[in-house]
């Protein structure tokens, strides 16, 4: 790791930062500047969750002891000491619809892991590893990418992707809707696959996709965006978003309000409170603002 820090560009120093990440480069630019630049790694870490990430984290969680450390699908809802049901009674919800979502996700919890796991059997694979960690370097950037492979076995490697349901009040209480998967994939998780795939040459990619009423694998042999000429396709334009930040953080040199100045942020967002925004503390927003006087 150190090797790589010793060879991040000073651009990327200028603003304190180390390296960089798919899910990184798949943020607004400026919900990106506000993460990364304008907070402290500890303020953003602090910044309020949501049901969504919550529970999601649960479930991969529940599926990687399961497939990696042969847990039961009673073990890893109701019995172990961290179990997903007693994770999810500690969670601090956002307010009563992110509470009841955590609650239906919860109840719905155990046919999602079952479906994963289902998938994961048909693979054929074994030796099961989790939050496996790796770094890679393009020397077309100033920086490294760093990554967590959910599960990586002898011959696969794997991406564990909810899709849960909105959720709504009735006349009943709360309901969450269904959500229907097509067999597409979204693009920023082909980019995902295609970041892996260089850290993992030897290995075939697989993404799940999974929800109460089934899953769906997508690996090289049954979908033709996940073999290795078309997930490259995908890398480079990983490549060039990376490009087209480090350009603006070039630009600006170190200096923050410069940068926010070639960045447009979508201040309306900020006052209906939409996914990014919602529940950030008023004083980080009030450092955001003061970059734009």
């Amino acid at each position: 790791m150190d090797n790589f820090l010793n060879t991040v560009s000073e651009d990327y120093r200028n603003f304190g930062l180390e390296n960089t990440s798919v899910s990184e480069n798949k943020l607004p630019e400026d919900v990106r500047l506000f993460q990364r630049i304008i907070l402290t790694n500890e303020e953003r870490k602090r910044l309020p969750g949501n049901a969504s990430f919550f529970m999601g984290t649960q479930i991969h969680e529940a599926v990687q002891k399961m497939i990696c450390h042969n847990k039961t699908l009673d073990e890893v809802i109701y019995k172990d000491e961290n179990s997903l049901i007693k994770n999810t009674r500690n969670y601090k919800p956002l307010d009563e619809k992110d509470k009841a979502k955590s609650r239906t996700i919860a109840m719905q919890s155990k046919k999602i892991i079952k479906n994963f796991v289902e998938e994961v059997n048909k693979l054929q694979d074994g030796n099961w590893k989790s939050e496996c960690e790796y770094v890679h370097w393009d020397n077309r950037i100033g920086t490294y990418f760093r990554m967590f492979v959910d599960a990586v076995g002898d011959k696969y490697f794997i991406d564990f992707k909810n899709l849960f349901g909105s959720v709504r009040q009735t006349k009943k209480g709360w309901s969450i809707s269904k959500r229907t998967m097509e067999g597409k994939i979204f693009s920023s998780d082909l980019m995902q696959m295609a970041l892996y795939s260089k850290v993992l040459p030897n290995h075939k990619p697989c993404l799940i996709y999974a929800t109460p009423e089934g899953a769906m694998s997508f690996t090289p042999d049954n979908t033709s965006e996940m073999k290795p000429e078309n997930l490259h396709k995908y890398y480079e334009e990983l490549i060039t978003y990376q490009k087209v930040w480090e350009n603006k953080l070039a630009y600006a040199n170190g200096d923050i309000k410069k940068l926010a100045g070639i960045i447009k942020t979508d201040f309306s967002s900020i006052r209906k409170q939409d996914f990014w925004w919602n529940n950030i503390p008023h004083e980080y927003l009030t450092r955001l603002k003061k970059y734009y006087d």
